[in-house]
């Protein structure tokens, strides 16, 4: 059975096209605009890490709403805001009146929409589709992210320098209606979701966080999790100065770096979402870590466009990769009636972006883009070797069931 069979499913499939349509243009055009508005390199961390600190701030609580509440109406309220959000924005860069202290804040704020989203969303997939073909709708979901995420990055760069930068949140802000409409026709099917009787939000909350403690195989991916966030994924902080300084590329060239990388993602996710499900997700998450750190330490000796964006897709397919599996592994590993608090765990590990995107924004401004890179590649190869040698199911040599982590 294919999850396309579910209506609901199809109605959550094009709300996620147009949202991650949206987000990376939103995310390739701030950027463009922090790098531009004066505030260099460390200011692209610094809105890069104000986009991801809600996650650390309100990922366990996000998780814990999308487990009590109507999860169709949280991404119809994310929406919404979002829709708001990107209007004031072009609103203000329109106007001329825009400084980088103003776009720090208002992709905090955008962070802080998004941080609901994610739970809610990937818990959808499972409300819509049946639990035996969960991994391939997973991945389908997540291979709509990363298709139409490339569209909305590569659309972004070449936009920006033919109608502005003030324009293209405007059209970003009209992507978020699409997906309130999209999310509007979705209906979930009756007895998808287990009935539970909630506990108090305080207590529930609580039992988020004692699920990394409680069960062994939330604890490593969580871990793991971390550290690529923090030293692989903090990559998008060095695109702009990549583009701008070492390839001498400008915002096409930023456009097309982000979307080779989800060009990447994409190949990824499909060959995600056709692999068999007897197939072990462990040993492929535990590969995936070391070659991301490897795409890395070329990318740093790299200085033609063309090869960048070829390294690039090789550092998405990991990025979609890495993404998808540890989604999916963290909600196989809790009982259904948390599987939100459990994506609430994820957008928390995400949270830790911010760590990586200051730390990668401090090391270009000392060193350069090149050597930022090079540094980080090396450090998420040897935060994958510690998983390996801590954690023998993540190893393709032995199979040993995840419980026993």
């Amino acid at each position: 059975m294919t999850p396309f069979r579910s209506a609901a499913f199809r109605w959550l499939w094009c709300s996620t096209t147009a949202s991650a349509g949206a987000q990376t243009m939103e995310r390739t055009t701030t950027a463009w605009l922090a790098l531009q508005a004066g505030g260099g390199a460390f200011a692209v961390g610094l809105v890069f890490a104000a986009r991801s600190l809600p996650s650390l701030l309100f990922g366990l609580a996000a998780g814990t709403i999308a487990d009590r509440t109507d999860r169709r109406r949280q991404l119809l309220m994310v929406a919404g805001a979002s829709f708001s959000l990107m209007a004031a924005l072009g609103w203000l860069v329109g106007a001329g009146t825009i400084r980088v202290w103003q776009v720090i804040a208002i992709s905090f704020a955008a962070g802080c929409v998004q941080a609901f989203d994610t739970p809610a969303r990937q818990a959808l997939v499972l409300d819509t589709t049946p639990r035996e073909i969960a991994p391939n709708a997973m991945a389908l979901n997540a291979l709509a992210a990363r298709l139409f995420g490339a569209l909305g990055a590569f659309g972004a760069g070449v936009l920006i320098p033919v109608i502005g930068v003030a324009h293209c949140y405007f059209v970003i802000a009209v992507a978020y209606g699409l997906v309130v409409a999209f999310i509007t026709a979705l209906r979930v099917p009756r007895g998808s979701r287990v009935p539970v009787v909630h506990p108090p939000f305080g207590r529930a909350l609580r039992d988020a966080a004692r699920l990394i403690t409680a069960i062994p195989a939330v604890r490593t991916l969580t871990i793991s999790g971390i550290a690529c966030e923090v030293f692989a994924f903090s990559y998008n902080s060095a695109l702009p100065v990549v583009a701008r300084d070492v390839l001498m590329a400008g915002p096409e060239g930023l456009g097309t770096l982000n979307a080779a990388a989800s060009v990447g993602g994409t190949i990824a996710l499909v060959l995600l979402s056709l692999l068999a499900g007897r197939v072990r997700r462990e040993p492929l998450i535990g590969g995936i870590f070391v070659a991301y750190g490897a795409s890395l330490i070329v990318l740093a000796a790299t200085h033609d466009l063309r090869v960048a964006a070829a390294v690039l897709v090789v550092t998405g397919l990991c990025a979609g990769a890495f993404d998808v599996l540890q989604q999916t592994l963290i909600q196989m590993a809790v009982p259904e009636e948390q599987r939100g608090r459990a994506i609430g765990i994820w957008v928390l590990g995400v949270g830790s972006a911010p760590v990586g995107n200051l730390e990668m924004g401090a090391l270009i401004a000392a060193l350069g883009a090149p050597s930022a890179l090079l540094i980080n590649g090396a450090l998420a190869i040897a935060s994958a070797g510690m998983l390996l040698a801590r954690s023998p199911s993540y190893r393709w040599r032995l199979r040993v069931r995840p419980e026993s982590d």
